[in-house]
């Protein structure tokens, strides 16, 4: 009897670890927000993503401060956000609901390129139109779909974009600092 519980639970343990959906290319260089050892980086993330929204209420004396970057172009096939002189081109490949994410451009700097290895935007869906609301007569945009944000001290520039299927979200956030790429921070809604 003892012997059938120790199967039994064996057997628990390895449907629940073995039996979990794998996010889109969680490869090296992916890492979860809550995982994160880098605190600074981790309470900036949490101050504008989803999953972070509840490792926020729980230091309530942290309160990040950081610049949007503004989204210019925002379509079907691209998205565009800069300012200063930053500025980030998010390109997609094929049409809804098949749409992914072709390539990331970042200059920095004005003349400073970004590189981006190709796993740390292959694979990632992106169902989402680039339905946005306007205001104003200077066609202001904003888009729940993508943003970046700088830190206060311009050393870290976040980019975020939310993306995945109808039945599968995820958001990611590529993290850049001091005008390099380091990693990307990937988690399901």
């Amino acid at each position: 009897m003892k012997r059938l519980g120790h199967i039994l639970t064996i057997l628990l343990i390895g449907q629940i670890c073995l039996g979990q959906e794998v996010l889109p290319n969680a490869k090296g260089g992916t890492q979860r927000l809550a995982e994160l050892s880098d605190s600074l980086i981790k309470y900036e993330v949490a101050s504008f993503t989803m999953k972070g929204n509840s490792l926020s209420q729980t230091a309530p004396q942290y309160k990040a401060q950081l610049t949007e970057v503004p989204v210019s172009i925002c379509k079907d096939d691209m998205v565009h956000l800069s300012i200063w002189s930053t500025y980030i081109h998010l390109y997609f490949k094929g049409a809804i609901p098949d749409k992914t994410l072709d390539s990331i451009f970042l200059v920095t700097h004005s003349h400073f390129w970004v590189r981006f290895p190709k796993d740390a935007f292959d694979g990632l869906s992106q169902s989402n139109s680039c339905n946005f609301t306007s205001r104003g007569k200077r066609e202001l945009i904003f888009s729940p779909y993508f943003k970046a944000f700088y830190s206060k001290d311009k050393r870290r520039l976040y980019i975020y974009m939310l993306g995945g299927t109808e039945y599968k979200k995820y958001e990611v956030t590529w993290v850049i600092v001091n005008s390099r790429y380091c990693f990307r921070i990937l988690d399901e809604v």
